[in-house]
């Protein structure tokens, strides 16, 4: 774990920096929305090329399994447990009539779904997402434009 923070530091300074701001709240019942806060002002960059690509002290052993980069809803749709109708959902929900969606809300608050399938429904820091599973290279995109929105009402 220390070889990872020292990379951190080393190679992606800002990043370093705002989560060693919040320390003081690791270990509490306050750590979730701090990092949940900081991880939103972060860069987007991959470990690999924030650091795997630039540290000296890496190495690669041969090895052979199946593998899947979580970086997308529908590889995290592939790898998640399902319900009997294959959503993959999280949160207090009521789902009626509803198949193959991603659907993913705070659980203080009950959210009723009714007739959508293949869809990507997800509420993140005050912003509610919904969108087909087939439109998920524009989340990225949708996501940007709902904070630029968001940051004008708040």
């Amino acid at each position: 774990m220390q070889a990872l923070k020292a990379a951190v530091k080393k190679y992606l300074p800002d990043m370093a920096e705002l989560f060693e701001e919040g320390e003081e709240h690791y270990f509490t019942p306050d750590e979730a929305t701090y990092i949940n806060k900081a991880y939103s002002h972060c860069g987007s960059i991959s470990i690999d090329n924030g650091i795997m690509e630039k540290a000296d002290n890496v190495h690669v052993v041969l090895s052979s399994f199946g593998w899947s980069d979580l970086g997308t809803w529908k590889s995290l749709y592939e790898v998640s447990d399902k319900d009997e109708n294959e959503n993959v959902a999280e949160g207090t929900l009521l789902l009626h009539d509803t198949r193959g969606c991603i659907i993913k809300t705070p659980k203080d608050k009950l959210v009723v779904v009714n007739g959508l399938e293949n869809f990507i429904v997800a509420e993140y820091d005050g912003v509610l997402l919904i969108c087909g599973k087939d439109d998920e290279q524009k989340v990225k995109e949708l996501v940007s434009e709902a904070k630029e929105l968001n940051a004008k009402y708040i």
